[in-house]
């Protein structure tokens, strides 16, 4: 039985990064799915995948296991590094049962063999994403709350905008809610692995905390950052 229209127009507020070496696949992945996203991104290798991620908001990953440069687990355990809580999908041609166990190891939602049914990987994205279709504001304090869907600042119900690297600071902060975002996380994610001096992360930090004097951030000395809910 397929799935309604109806069902998967409520991926049209979530993005998908779908990482697949073989053209054929891609393409196919692609016609099935792209209609129903806010976004969509695709790539060919495991280096262009975490490239592409650093770059844009993904809410989901679809990612094949043997990939060039780096395979699917490597280039998830460098994604979840950055964003603990990332859903992903693998899929593989090579269903063995240490694939399987490695996929449930490496945290996937869910494992899908090739060749793919097309309507299997939509309802293992929407069984995936089901907890973000429903989930609510995050309260930071009592003025702020984050939409992790749209990725949008709230204070006191009004849409806060910041520049485009404080942004992204302020979401991996976020992405890592009251754990350590370390000075080399910063450099990694918002720098694309540009070495920065630390006083230029410490003066966006102050930029952040001044267009937000609400939340906390706290700075863990020679170490990095940690956002903390009140």
């Amino acid at each position: 039985m397929s799935i309604r229209k109806s069902t998967l127009e409520m991926l049209g507020n979530f993005s998908i990064l779908v990482v697949e070496d073989d053209d054929v696949a891609r393409a196919m992945i692609k016609q099935g799915l792209k209609e129903y996203f806010r976004s969509y991104y695709d790539a060919k290798d495991g280096l262009e995948g975490l490239d592409a991620f650093k770059k844009h908001h993904i809410d989901i990953i679809v990612a094949d296991i043997h990939l060039p440069k780096l395979n699917g687990f490597e280039m998830i355990r460098e994604i979840f590094i950055l964003k603990p809580a990332q859903p992903f999908i693998i899929i593989t041609s090579y269903d063995t049962d240490q694939n399987i166990l490695s996929s449930v190891h490496n945290g996937a939602f869910s494992f899908l063999r090739k060749p793919l049914d097309i309507q299997d990987l939509q309802t293992a994205i929407l069984l995936s994403l089901s907890k973000k279709i429903n989930q609510k504001r995050i309260r930071l304090s009592a003025s702020v709350m984050i939409d992790t869907n749209k990725e949008t600042i709230y204070e006191d119900d009004e849409p806060i905008f910041l520049t485009q690297t404080n942004n992204k600071i302020f979401w991996l902060l976020c992405y890592n809610l009251n754990r350590l975002v370390s000075y080399e996380m910063i450099e990694d994610y918002v720098y694309y692995g540009e070495s920065i001096n630390k006083s230029a992360v410490h003066t966006a930090i102050l930029r952040i905390k001044k267009r937000l004097p609400d939340i906390n951030i706290d700075n863990i000395s020679n170490a990095g950052y940690i956002l903390k809910t009140k």
